[in-house]
């Protein structure tokens, strides 16, 4: 296991990534688990990036194939699960649709703050990045297994085609 310790300008300076990015090649050849945390003793200015958004830019800067994010919640629900029983999980996301994107909700808003709007952002990164995301629930972490085997768990949004992930392994 390895500690690293990061900052979102860490990842947005040219050097400072080339050096991060190095460095968690190496570790991987390695078989070292890197753990990244942000480095919160540096990090003087708050730069409006949250967890989600700092580990989707981890994933991009790495080359991730897949980004899991654990939360409280299942996944992206068709509408906020606690106010409408009708509301229903959405399984797969193909495409980051405006319509998707209001599913986050907004500052202030039931779904937006348990930080569905945050994972939606993180998601815009990962799948632009042509990498894989799944928002799943971490009270079970069992879920990690059945993500890892290509189960349905949470909600995966695709960053390659459904059907074209066999051409990127």
């Amino acid at each position: 296991v390895a500690q690293i310790l990061l900052t979102v300008l860490d990842l947005q300076d040219e050097e400072h990534r080339r050096n991060f990015e190095n460095t968690m090649a190496r570790l991987l050849e390695l078989g070292a688990l890197p753990v990244i945390n942000e480095n919160d003793s540096v990090a003087t200015e708050e730069l409006e990036i949250d967890n989600d958004t700092m580990g989707a830019m981890v994933a991009e800067a790495v080359g991730a194939e897949l980004l899991i994010l654990l939360s409280d919640i299942d996944g992206l629900y068709t509408a906020d699960p606690h106010k409408d029983p009708s509301a229903r999980l959405i399984h797969d996301v193909c495409a980051l649709t405006p319509e998707i994107t209001a599913l986050g909700g907004g500052e202030g808003s039931a779904l937006g703050t348990g930080g569905m709007a945050a994972k939606l952002k993180a998601a815009a990164i990962a799948v632009g990045a042509g990498i894989d995301m799944v928002i799943a629930n971490g009270a079970h972490p069992a879920v990690l297994y059945d993500i890892i085997e290509g189960k349905a768990a949470g909600t995966r949004f695709y960053g390659h085609t459904p059907g074209q992930k066999e051409e990127r392994e």
